[in-house]
């Protein structure tokens, strides 16, 4: 009685936790926290914003030798507008990264965090799993977010070969923060729906097995082991069905 309680026991114990593990990843882009930077964010830009237009107003009502100083106070609230507009999205790679790190840590035990904020180790590590990074939702809008990202972060020129191509930023002599606005407005919303398709993507690699992939299993399994312990194998598998 006792060793038939503890076999329920562990097929409870089997069960509960593949549902839960897959319930949770089928759930996670919910868990997803809002970017609370932008409402800061953006009441700060309005304000700037409404201060330029104040300035420049004034300032077309000048004479030339009055213009001086409202060309300076213009001047440096351009400046802070782009830098706010760079933290706009440096901050929303950020937060997709984080997020990114912790849905692949999840799923996977065997990968190590400290090698996730590596682009191209996730790229290869997906494809361990015949996850192909390009075919995610959203990926070219992730892509160009990363790499502006990059650019403004370690670059001194924002437009170069990597992010040349960008629709906001192509063909422009002077990026002005409104550039950076309109790129961030148009890929605001593909973290989510990247997280989203890759949470999809790695439900299936986890938890759909076809026949293909049954016989892919088999095979590997056939060539390491005898029969005796095949058979091992079935009873053990049947016990926590």
């Amino acid at each position: 009685m006792c060793n038939y309680r503890k076999k329920l026991k562990n097929k409870e114990t089997y069960y509960q936790k593949r549902e839960l593990n897959r319930i949770g990843l089928q759930t996670f882009f919910l868990n997803l926290e809002n970017n609370h930077y932008d409402s800061v964010n953006d009441k700060i830009i309005q304000k700037l914003e409404k201060e330029l237009v104040d300035l420049n107003l004034k300032m077309n009502n000048l004479s030339g030798s009055e213009k001086g100083d409202y060309g300076m106070n213009i001047y440096f609230l351009e400046k802070e507008l782009f830098a706010i507009a760079e933290m706009k999205i440096i901050y929303a790679y950020k937060h997709f990264e984080t997020h990114l790190k912790f849905l692949i840590q999840a799923s996977y035990q065997d990968v190590k965090e400290s090698k996730l904020f590596k682009w191209e180790f996730v790229k290869e590590y997906l494809r361990t799993k015949k996850i192909a990074i390009n075919e995610i939702d959203n990926f070219q809008e992730i892509n160009e977010l990363r790499e502006l990202n990059n650019s403004i972060k370690h670059s001194r020129n924002i437009i170069n070969d990597k992010t040349k191509n960008i629709r906001e930023l192509g063909g422009k002599t002077k990026l002005t923060y409104m550039s950076l606005i309109n790129f961030y407005n148009r890929i605001e919303n593909s973290p989510y729906k990247f997280i989203l398709s890759l949470s999809d993507k790695i439900d299936k690699d986890l938890y759909e097995f076809d026949d293909k992939r049954l016989d892919e299993i088999k095979d590997k399994l056939a060539i390491r082991m005898n029969n005796e312990t095949i058979e091992k194998l079935i009873k053990k598998l049947k016990s926590i069905k």
